[in-house]
C-alpha cells in the first residue's frame, strides 16, 4: 500500500487503527498525526525480537520459534520499505541489530556445498511483499507513439489513437491509454523473486532481503559513486553486514546467508567493491566457508563475483601487505585444491586460477607458494598427474615465475618425467609447459642449460627408439613444446621433415606447422632450396584438397619465396595460381598476398604478368576484404603515377591484361577517382553558402535489410508489438520527418555497396591458426578483463554481466552429466543446435548481402535543398556504383578518358601526346581477346570522340572483330 494510506493523517486506514490502538489501550502514547498503526507495529516486532527458547529445549521447538522470527523479520522489512525512505532507519530496524541473523538462521545445521551435484537446484519464485512501484521513478514513460508510416500518405489519420485489437480502448488519446495501463499495473502491491532453491537461496527471508535491498538502490537512498570506486564511502546498512562478516564470533551459516545475499544482487554491491573484496577474499582464503578443503560451487560463485567487480570497478586487492596477503592465500587454496577427476570441473577450476593470476596479478607477483607447486609435480596419486602440470602452465602463461628466483632444477625435473606419463593428455600438457620454461628461462644460462640437455636427451631417446608409439609421441611432444620455443624444432627436424608423405591427418598438420617455424634454416643455403623442398614434398600439399595443410604449405612458401631464382618462383606460382579460386576466403588472402609481393619485386615479365592476372581476379572476389586490399594494392601510388594522364597510360598498359579486360573496365573509373581523395579540394564544399537562411537537421537512413518490406509486412491499422517498436525506432532516429530507407537489391539491378570499408591488407599470417589446439585446459590468450579495469571508470555498472570468460556466475556441474547416456544426449542436442544455427546464419547472411547497403555519405534535410555537399560526397559513389556496375563504369571511363586527354592536349600542346595515344589504344587492339564487349565498347568510343590525329590501323580492328 501507499505511505499515504498507512503513515498519515486523514487516511481511513490509519484512523479507524488508531481508534482500536486506543479502545484496546494498545498504543497510549499516539499522538494522533496517523502513524499509530505503523509505530505500534515497529514497536511490537521490535519487543518480539528480544524473545529466547530456553536451553534443552525440543528441536520442534526451535523450529518453530525460528519460523517466529523470520516472519517477524520479514514483516519488520514489509512495514519499514512501506513508511520510509530514509536508509538510515532502514539500517536501524533491518540490518544494525546483530543478534538478529542467529535467530533466524539454524546455526547447528552443517551447510555442505558440493562442486559435483546430484540434481539442478530449481530457481523458486518467491513473493516478496515490499512496496513498489509498477513504473519506477527512474524509468522513462512508455507512451503509445502516432503511426510515422502513414505521414506521407493521403491516410495520413492519426491511427495511434486507436487500438483495433482491444474495444476498451477504442477513441482514447495516447495520455488516456497510457495512464489506464500504469493505473492497471499499479494495482500490483508485491511482486516475485527468483532464486536459486539451495538452503540458502530458499530461505524464507532470503527474498525479503534481496527485495529490501534492491528497494534501497532503486529509491536512490544512498549517494551510489560512479568514479574513484576505491574511495567509495559505503552506506551505513552495507557497514552493519559487513561487521557480521568479519566478526569471528558469528557462525559460519550467518556469514554465509550474508555472501548468499550478497550473491543474489551482486550489481548493488559493485560500486562499494573496495569495502566487501579483501573480507570475503580473507574467509576464503581461510578454508572457513568450505568446511572442508575443496573448491565449491559457493566459493567459485564468489571468485567470479570478486573478479567480476575488479573488472567493472578496477579495484584489486593491492592496497596494503594485509590486502595482498588476503589474495596470495586464496591462490594458495586454489592450488592446493586445483583437482578434480572429472575433466569438465578441472577445467573450470583452472580457467578460475587463470583468472585469479590474470586480474590481480599486482598483489600475487613473486608470492607464489612454490612448495605447493613442487608437491602437486612430484604427486603419484592416480589422476592427479597432470594438474600440477597444468597449474605450472598458468603461473607461466601469467609470468608470475621469476627466473631468477628459479634456481633448483627439481622443479623442472618434475615437470620433464610427465612426458613419461602414458596419458596423452598429460604429456602433451607437459610437452607445452616445457616449451614455456625454455622460454622463460633462455636468458638464464645457468639454469636453462641444464633444462634443455635433459629435455633433449628425452627427445633423442624417443625418437632413436624403434617403437611407433614412441614416434608419434616424438613429434606430439616436439610439436607441443615449439608452440612457445619454435628453435627446438630445428635440431629434431630431420628426423620427420623427409617422411611427411607417410604422414596424414593431424600429425601431418603439426609436422607442417613444425616446418614453417625453422623456414629460416633453409634460408641459410638458398642454393639447395629447390631440392629441399622437394624432399618435403611442398608442392603436393599446396594441390592437395585440404585447406589447413593449404594454409600451412602457402605460409611456407611465403617465407622462402624471397629466395628463389626466377625459374622456382615461377614454377611454385603456376602450381598457386588456381588457388585464387579456392572456396576458403583465407586461402585466397594468402595467395593475393603472395602475387602481390611478386608483382613489386620481380622484373620478369612472365612472372610480373601472371601476378596481374590472379591480382585482377581478386577486384572481383566475393570477399569484399579480399576486394578491397586488392583494389588499394593496385592504386597505391608505388604503381601508378599521381598526373592524370601518366595514371591513364600505366591503367591501359601495364594493367592491361587480355583475360580480364571485363574487370579492368570496373577498376578503370575506381582507379583514377582514387587519385583525387589525397587532393586538398576533395573534401571541398562544392558551394560554400546554403540557398537560404535554412536549418538542416541530419537524415537518418534505415539500411538495415530487416526494414526492407517493413511497410508491407505489417498490419496498418493495429497496435501490434512490432507496430510499436518500429514506431519507436522511427522516433528515435527522425524526429521531424519520414523515414529513408536505402536503395535495396530487388529494385536494382546491380549489387549493393556493401562491406568493410576498411582494408584489412593481405596479412597471410593473421590467417593461420593452430591446427591441434592447445593442450592446456585453460584459454593462454590473455582475456580483455585485465585490460578493462583500466578503462573501467566509463563502464555501466548495471549492464555489466557477471562473467569473466568462459566463467559465469551460477554455473553447476552435476552427477548425470559423466554418464554416457547423458553425453550423448547433450552432444546430439548441440549437433542439431548447432545445424539450425549454421542454416540459420547462411540465411541471414544472404539476406545481409542482398538487403543491406553502405552509405557513402550523410544526408541533411530542410526546407530547402542541401547543396553545402563536398566533391568526395560525389565521387565516392560514384566510385563504389563503378565497382558493381560495368555499364555505368563504361560509361564513366569513356567520359574521364576523353576530358583527361583533351585537357592534357590544351595545357601541354604536344604533339607528341596523340602519338603516345595511339600507340596506348593500337597496343590494346593487338593485345585484345575481345573478352568483354564493355571494355571494347569504351576504347572505340573513346577513340571516336578524339581528334583526328588518332590513327587506328584498319587491319587490327578487322583482326580483333573476327575473334568475337
Amino acid at each position: 500500500m501507499d505511505q499515504a494510506q498507512v503513515h498519515s493523517k486523514g487516511s481511513e486506514l490509519t484512523t479507524l487503527a488508531a481508534d482500536v490502538l486506543r479502545i484496546s489501550n494498545l498504543f497510549p502514547q499516539g499522538k494522533g498525526d496517523g502513524k499509530e498503526m505503523s509505530s505500534f507495529l515497529v514497536k511490537s516486532i521490535t519487543e518480539s525480537r528480544k524473545e529466547t527458547f530456553q536451553e534443552g529445549c525440543s528441536e520442534d521447538f526451535k523450529n518453530l520459534f525460528r519460523t517466529f522470527h523470520c516472519s517477524i523479520q520479514n514483516c519488520m522489512i514489509s512495514v519499514i520499505s512501506c513508511i520510509q525512505n530514509i536508509e538510515k532507519l532502514y539500517n536501524h530496524f533491518i540490518f544494525k541489530d546483530g543478534s538478529i541473523w542467529a535467530t533466524i538462521i539454524d546455526t547447528e545445521k552443517e551447510i555442505k556445498f558440493e562442486m559435483e551435484q546430484e540434481q539442478l537446484k530449481t530457481r523458486r519464485r518467491q513473493l516478496v511483499t515490499i512496496r513498489q512501484n509498477a513504473q519506477d521513478s527512474t524509468m522513462p514513460a512508455t507512451n503509445y507513439i502516432q503511426s510515422h508510416y502513414l505521414s506521407d500518405s493521403s491516410l495520413s489519420q492519426d491511427i495511434g489513437h486507436y487500438d483495433f485489437t482491444s474495444s476498451l480502448n477504442e477513441g482514447l488519446s495516447d495520455t488516456a491509454i497510457t495512464a489506464r495501463v500504469n493505473e492497471q499495473l499499479s494495482s500490483v502491491a508485491c511482486h516475485f523473486l527468483e532464486l536459486e532453491g539451495d538452503e540458502l537461496g530458499s530461505h524464507p527471508c532470503m527474498a525479503q532481503f534481496v527485495a529490501v535491498v534492491k528497494h534501497m538502490e532503486s529509491k536512490q537512498m544512498y549517494p551510489v559513486p560512479t568514479g574513484s570506486f576505491s574511495e567509495a564511502d559505503p552506506p551505513l546498512w552495507m557497514k552493519s553486514i559487513l561487521g557480521v562478516l568479519q566478526c569471528d564470533e558469528n557462525h559460519r551459516n550467518v556469514k554465509l546467508f550474508i555472501l548468499k545475499l550478497i550473491l543474489s544482487c551482486p550489481e548493488v554491491f559493485t560500486p562499494f567493491s573496495k569495502t566487501f573484496l579483501v573480507p570475503i577474499l580473507t574467509l576464503i582464503g581461510s578454508g572457513s566457508l568450505t568446511g572442508s578443503e575443496v573448491i565449491n560451487y559457493f566459493v567459485s560463485d564468489l571468485l567470479i563475483m570478486l573478479l567480476s567487480w575488479s573488472t567493472q570497478t578496477g579495484v584489486i586487492p593491492d592496497g596494503s601487505e594485509m590486502e595482498k596477503m588476503s589474495a596470495v592465500r586464496v591462490l594458495s587454496f586454489l592450488m592446493r585444491n586445483i583437482h578434480h577427476d572429472r575433466r569438465d570441473i578441472l577445467r573450470h577450476n583452472l580457467e578460475l586460477l587463470r583468472s585469479v593470476l590474470e586480474i590481480w596479478k599486482p598483489c600475487m607477483v613473486n608470492r607464489v607458494d612454490m612448495d605447493i607447486l613442487e608437491r602437486l609435480l612430484s604427486s603419484s596419486q592416480q589422476g592427479e598427474e597432470g594438474s600440477g602440470v597444468q597449474v605450472l602452465a598458468a603461473l607461466l602463461v601469467n609470468e608470475m615465475i621469476d627466473p631468477e628466483k628459479l634456481t633448483d632444477q627439481k622443479l623442472a625435473l618434475s615437470l620433464i618425467s610427465r612426458v613419461d606419463n602414458k596419458y596423452r593428455k598429460v604429456f602433451q600438457a607437459a610437452a607445452e609447459t616445457c616449451g614455456m620454461l625454455l622460454k622463460l628461462m633462455r636468458n638464464k644460462p645457468s639454469f636453462f642449460d641444464g633444462l634443455k640437455s635433459n629435455i633433449w636427451r628425452k627427445l633423442e631417446k624417443l625418437n632413436n627408439s624403434k617403437s611407433a608409439d614412441d614416434k608419434n609421441r616424438f613429434l606430439e611432444v616436439l610439436y607441443f613444446m615449439h608452440r612457445h620455443y619454435p628453435e627446438c624444432v630445428k635440431d629434431f627436424s630431420q628426423g620427420f621433415q623427409y617422411t611427411l608423405k607417410f604422414k596424414t591427418g593431424i600429425q601431418l598438420s603439426q609436422c607442417l606447422e613444425m616446418l614453417l617455424a625453422t623456414t629460416e634454416s633453409y634460408l641459410e643455403y638458398p642454393e639447395n632450396l629447390r631440392s629441399e623442398l622437394k624432399m618435403i614434398g611442398l608442392q603436393s600439399y599446396l594441390i592437395k584438397n585440404n585447406s589447413t595443410d593449404q594454409k600451412i604449405a602457402l605460409q611456407i612458401l611465403d617465407n622462402v619465396i624471397g629466395s628463389m631464382d626466377s625459374a622456382l618462383v615461377k614454377e611454385y606460382l603456376d602450381v598457386i595460381k588456381d588457388l585464387a579460386y579456392h572456396s576458403d576466403s583465407e586461402i585466397r588472402k594468402i595467395v593475393m598476398g603472395l602475387f602481390s609481393k611478386q608483382y613489386t619485386s620481380t622484373e620478369d615479365v612472365n612472372i610480373k604478368k601472371m601476378s596481374l592476372s590472379c591480382l585482377m581476379t581478386g577486384l572481383s572476389d566475393k570477399d569484399s576484404s579480399i576486394q578491397q586490399s586488392t583494389i588499394e594494392f593496385l592504386t597505391s601510388s608505388d604503381l601508378l603515377p599521381r598526373d592524370s594522364f601518366d595514371h591513364i597510360k600505366t591503367l591501359l598498359t601495364n594493367l592491361h591484361h587480355p583475360d580480364h579486360e571485363n574487370t579492368l573496365v570496373s577498376h578503370f573509373p575506381v582507379s583514377l577517382l582514387s587519385t583525387c581523395v589525397k587532393t586538398p579540394g576533395y573534401t571541398k564544399k562544392i558551394f560554400s553558402d546554403p540557398l537560404d537562411q535554412c536549418k538542416f537537421q541530419e537524415q537518418i537512413v534505415n539500411t538495415s535489410w530487416r526494414q526492407q518490406h517493413v511497410s508491407t509486412m505489417l498490419p496498418m491499422f493495429a497496435d501490434t508489438l512490432a507496430s510499436q517498436t518500429m514506431a519507436t525506432m522511427a522516433s528515435q532516429s527522425s524526429q521531424t520527418s519520414g523515414m529513408l530507407r536505402a536503395t535495396q537489391l530487388s529494385t536494382m539491378e546491380f549489387a549493393p555497396t556493401q562491406g568493410s570499408s576498411v582494408a584489412i591488407g593481405f596479412d597471410s599470417t593473421s590467417s593461420l591458426s593452430q591446427h591441434s589446439g592447445s593442450s592446456l585446459l585453460f584459454s593462454s590468450k590473455p582475456s580483455n578483463a585485465s585490460s578493462s579495469i583500466n578503462d573501467s571508470q566509463s563502464q555501466d555498472l548495471k549492464s555489466s554481466s557477471l562473467e569473466i570468460g568462459s566463467l559465469k556466475l551460477g554455473k553447476r556441474f552435476f552427477k548425470a552429466q559423466k554418464e554416457s547416456e547423458y553425453q550423448t544426449q547433450v552432444f546430439s542436442r548441440i549437433a542439431a543446435r548447432d545445424k539450425v544455427k549454421a542454416k540459420k546464419l547462411e540465411k541471414e547472411k544472404l539476406a545481409t548481402m542482398e538487403g543491406s547497403v553502405k552509405l557513402t555519405r550523410q544526408y541533411r534535410v530542410g526546407d530547402l535543398p542541401d547543396i553545402q555537399i563536398s566533391y568526395s560526397d560525389l565521387v565516392a559513389p560514384i566510385s563504389k556504383l563503378c565497382q558493381h556496375n560495368k555499364e555505368f563504369a563504361e560509361v564513366v571511363m569513356i567520359m574521364l578518358t576523353n576530358s583527361v586527354i583533351l585537357e592534357t592536349q590544351e595545357l601541354l600542346q604536344d604533339g607528341t601526346l596523340m602519338e603516345t595515344v595511339n600507340e596506348m589504344f593500337s597496343n590494346i587492339l593487338r593485345n585484345s581477346k575481345a573478352a568483354s564487349k564493355n571494355f571494347l565498347s569504351a576504347i572505340f568510343s573513346i577513340i571516336l570522340s578524339l581528334p583526328e590525329e588518332v590513327k587506328v590501323e584498319s587491319d587490327q580492328i578487322v583482326s580483333l572483330c573476327e575473334k568475337v
